[in-house]
């Protein structure tokens, strides 16, 4: 996710446990994006499926306190791919920007 053409921010729906779950470098929660992911799935499940798709389990889970927070202005790219990188294989992402120059070296191979 874009913001502003100055920061990137990732999401994941999570299909199985109802969730979606914004990750945020900066550490913001952008609860419209949240929204907006959740209104995309509606509108998909009508057109591929029809009907109303109940959405009154679902979580909207902003940015954790525990997300991994960059330190400077430029690593935004890598932490976005990092954690999708790590949502992917199912772990909470544990990696810090001291980290940041293998995270680099993981993208590129």
């Amino acid at each position: 996710i874009n913001l502003d053409n100055m920061h990137w921010t990732s999401a994941c729906i999570f299909m199985e446990e109802k969730k979606i779950q914004y990750f945020d470098s900066l550490g913001g929660s952008e609860r419209g994006k949240l929204k907006g992911l959740l209104q995309y799935l509606k509108d998909e499940w009508k057109a591929k499926k029809g009907g109303e798709m109940d959405v009154s389990e679902w979580k909207l889970v902003g940015c954790q306190e525990d997300t991994p927070r960059q330190k400077n202005g430029f690593d935004c790219g890598v932490f976005t791919c990092m954690f999708a990188d790590f949502v992917t294989k199912d772990c909470e992402p544990v990696f810090q920007q001291e980290h940041i120059t293998q995270c680099r070296q993981r993208i590129a191979l």
